[in-house]
């Protein structure tokens, strides 16, 4: 798993071109599909993003530290919306501060995890 704080990072996560424009569009569309808009939010109001990575397991998120998982189930059981982003991928946004602060997760839908198996039930709700 991966932790993004700044969205010109979410280049290094090493994602199909299709599939990383297709997230910053996502990411970026509240805020006029202007980047550095959206980094200047992210960066006042603490957002992050959640990269599940493909290699990623139940075993594996589950040696994160307690507030990273604590994040996760949050996310889990309190999004505001779950997007496909693609044919192959989600997005959720869970918003827990007053301000409009939230943590996003994007993951494969191909993942066998128990946060993105529950977050696919919401797809298209």
């Amino acid at each position: 798993m991966k932790l993004i704080k700044n969205i010109h990072d979410i280049a290094q996560l090493g994602l199909a071109p299709d599939i990383e424009q297709a997230l910053i569009h996502n990411l970026t569309e509240p805020f006029d599909f202007d980047i550095e808009v959206t980094q200047a939010t992210w960066n006042e109001i603490n957002t992050t993003l959640y990269y599940i990575e493909p290699s990623d397991s139940d075993e594996s998120l589950s040696k994160e530290d307690e507030a990273e998982q604590s994040m996760l189930r949050f996310v889990k059981n309190y999004p505001e919306f779950v997007d496909a982003i693609s044919d192959s991928h989600l997005l959720a946004l869970a918003i827990f501060t007053s301000d409009g602060g939230g943590c996003y997760v994007f993951a494969s839908k191909l993942s066998q995890t128990h946060i993105v198996n529950e977050l696919k039930i919401h797809l298209n709700n």
